[in-house]
């Protein structure tokens, strides 16, 4: 077995930068999901193992505070270990170093789901005992898990989901949400983004969706972008994000 929590070490890489050469939160979620990745690839739960095991996991919810934003090509050290692992779901958390200084923190939710059918599943005694938990857990509330756009709030950008997007479940990759949604934010807001970005995800969008971002700022004060397709009856809203707390 090995160690938790997994340390998973990489330099900023160019994609992980922003304009003025420092990480931003695409690269924040980039490392992040790289680390989940290769943490679960090492219990045996991996992409490489969706064959032989029929799950795989699927991430329904992100929050990540980028307290400093290190220039391209620093080396980091994220730590990872899952907090719980019960019913359908398993929670995630990081801290990512800079040397001895703590640069971001992380929190994730994943669910379980048949790799065939796409239904959720159970987590199992063979998939629980492949995993050392740890309890701590980096922020002190829960990630949320739905949002609220006001009626009558116009789109601030749109799109279609294109073969770029796409990642190895066949649909859009997570941190393309976050793409969509930086389009959207006015200019004033995503030159001086807040540190925290929060994400939920509701429903998958897939190859070829027309899909339109809606901008707002909710009661206490925070940025929002909710993230849908269709009309009527056949609305279907993917996904919220958030950005909040200082600004950069």
């Amino acid at each position: 077995m090995i160690d938790t929590p997994y340390i998973y070490e990489t330099d900023i890489t160019y994609p992980d930068v922003g304009i003025d050469r420092r990480l931003d939160h695409r690269g924040l979620l980039r490392i992040l999901q790289e680390a989940a990745a290769i943490a679960s690839d090492e219990r045996g739960y991996g992409a490489k193992d969706v064959p032989r095991t029929g799950v795989c996991w699927l991430l329904s919810g992100w929050r990540a505070e980028l307290r400093t934003r290190p220039f391209w090509r620093t080396h980091l050290r994220t730590e990872t270990w899952p907090r719980s692992l019960d019913g359908f779901f398993s929670e995630r958390d990081f801290l990512v170093w800079q040397g001895e200084e703590l640069i971001a923190r992380g929190s994730s939710k994943w669910i379980l789901v048949n790799a065939v059918t796409g239904k959720l599943t159970r987590v199992t005694g063979a998939v629980r005992s492949a995993y050392d938990m740890e309890e701590r857990s980096v922020f002190g509330t829960p990630l949320r898990t739905n949002g609220k756009t006001p009626p009558g709030t116009p789109p601030a950008f749109s799109t279609l989901a294109g073969r770029r997007d796409m990642d190895v479940n066949r649909h859009v990759n997570n941190i393309h949400y976050l793409d969509y949604a930086l389009e959207a934010l006015p200019q004033e807001v995503f030159d001086r983004l807040p540190d925290t970005v929060e994400v939920v995800y509701r429903r998958q969008i897939l190859l070829g969706a027309s899909i339109r971002c809606l901008y707002s700022v909710t009661e206490d004060g925070q940025h929002q972008v909710e993230i849908q397709s269709g009309q009527g009856d056949d609305l279907v809203r993917h996904a919220f994000v958030w950005f909040y707390g200082q600004s950069g």
